[in-house]
């Protein structure tokens, strides 16, 4: 297994982990330090290295213009050096694993929601089976509603068995084919998918460009006498994402729930303004205008020291100061909730546990699955050319202080990813849990269950290493959305 996943680290997919906050801006080239004539790349690097020091969370760990010398850094194209510089920033500071360059076209992206792919994303897993080696399977996590994969039909708790006529398996062979197939050139792929059942569906899907859906499932379970409103949340998009929350509150209110499960297991972050519209649509009505968190930015922006990025439209002196950096629950109260159960797991990450946190003073909250990411802190876009830059430029911190979860927040029940179970099934070993402490009062089962989730816990950390590197260049963090 140990050699394996070492060749299971080959597969890319592009996808960031973040909490952002909104500011819009239109992008401003800043003058090279230098008085010789500079290239558009070398400006760009400059730039990189300017505004992320006045920035930046901790921008006294990046040394002086001359010792940084930003135009050393080289890549195949203008964003491979961009990236490569940034690299270099992050690796002045441990705590920074998230800093990141984009363009500015797939920085919007992360705020409306649009993608162009297949629609779906997957996981190596050994639902059926406790020894991983030879049961190991491609599973689909999600597939997203308006895209090929979910217009065709493509579902949680199907496999991949083949593609293009090609079998899948655990094995090197496939891990290149799958490389090729979501992250080459070629925009079309034939997939031969097994259901549940063991049936089996092929589809010839089309890379297409489509609007992802934040809410992948929402339903409603009765059971213990309870009525127990459940939704899968998958990314902190912004207004389309706030939208979409407001339906699934005002169907969960009409139906007269009294208990709530939000599963954010493949949540990976995104807007803070987001965050906030679901934190007061969960928050009891005690915590009505009572603080939520505040920002913590460096202290030359909390003082209206940042000449450079005021010369962006949107940014004031004031800004960042620190009258301005507290967010208040407000209009609370909306469905009457005491306690909140999150399903979360390692790819549950910066604005899904700045919400677990923001809530955790005010009510009762559980958690069930495995142990979040760990990210603290967020970013926001400064558009230079055709990028965006997203230097670590915040923290939050909760109502009790509560601030450097860097090491993710531990579950009170670990319980595996039952990816082998559609969304909702009350049997997929995380959502049994909460429903089981919803009406009993406990998390624990029979001890023969028990061991089983024991031993699937155990197979799912085996392969987390890979699962994580699969991951690892999806967005994931916070961001600052300012209008």
């Amino acid at each position: 297994m140990k050699t394996f996943l070492i060749a299971l680290t080959t597969i890319f997919i592009l996808s960031i982990t973040s909490c952002k906050k909104e500011i819009v801006q239109e992008p401003t080239a800043t003058t090279s330090p230098t008085t010789t004539v500079a290239s558009q790349s070398d400006l760009l690097k400059d730039s990189l290295y300017l505004y992320t020091k006045e920035i930046y969370l901790w921008p006294d760990v990046i040394p002086s213009y001359d010792i940084f010398n930003p135009r050393q850094y080289n890549g195949a194209t203008d964003e491979a050096a961009a990236t490569a510089e940034m690299n270099a920033i992050r690796a002045l500071q441990p705590l920074d694993r998230f800093s990141f360059v984009t363009t500015k076209e797939e920085s919007s992206a992360l705020q409306t929601g649009v993608a162009v792919d297949y629609g779906f994303f997957i996981k190596a897993a050994a639902a059926d089976r406790v020894e991983p080696i030879d049961s190991v399977r491609w599973y689909v996590e999600y597939a997203f509603d308006k895209s090929a994969a979910g217009t065709a039909g493509v579902n949680r708790g199907w496999y991949i068995n083949k593609i293009n006529n090609a079998n899948l398996t655990y094995s090197q062979s496939s891990i290149d084919l799958l490389n090729q197939t979501f992250f080459g050139s070629a925009n079309s792929a034939s997939f031969e998918f097994v259901k549940p059942d063991g049936s089996i569906a092929t589809f010839n899907l089309s890379k297409t460009s489509f609007t992802s859906n934040a809410v992948l499932h929402k339903s409603v379970i009765n059971t213990g006498g309870r009525k127990v409103g459940y939704f899968v949340f998958k990314q902190f998009f912004g207004a389309p994402s706030i939208t979409e929350l407001n339906t699934v509150f005002n169907d969960f209110k009409a139906q007269g729930i009294n208990e709530l499960i939000v599963d954010l297991r493949y949540n990976p972050g995104g807007s803070t303004a987001t965050q906030n519209a679901l934190a007061n649509l969960i928050a009891p009505a005690a915590a009505n205008n009572k603080v939520m968190y505040k920002y913590i930015f460096n202290s030359n922006l909390q003082q209206g020291k940042f000449p450079l990025l005021q010369k962006k439209s949107g940014y004031g002196a004031t800004s960042f100061a620190e009258q301005n950096n507290t967010e208040n629950f407000s209009n609370t109260g909306t469905l009457s909730l005491s306690q909140v159960f999150f399903i979360v797991g390692s790819g549950t990450a910066s604005a899904s546990e700045l919400l677990i946190n923001n809530l955790k003073p005010y009510m009762n909250v559980k958690l069930i699955g495995d142990t979040t990411y760990g990210k603290p802190v967020g970013f926001f876009p400064v558009d230079i050319y055709n990028y965006s830059i997203y230097p670590i430029s915040f923290k939050t911190v909760n109502s009790a202080g509560s601030a450097d979860y860097y090491t993710g927040f531990a579950p009170d029940k670990a319980a595996p990813d039952g990816v082998n179970k559609v969304w909702g099934d009350v049997t997929e070993p995380s959502l049994a849990s909460a429903l089981r402490y919803i009406t009993a009062g406990v998390f624990r089962t029979t001890e023969a269950g028990e061991q089983q989730y024991r031993s699937q816990m155990r197979v799912q950390q085996e392969l987390e290493p890979f699962n994580r590197e699969l991951e690892k260049n999806k967005f994931s963090g916070m961001f600052i959305e300012k209008h």
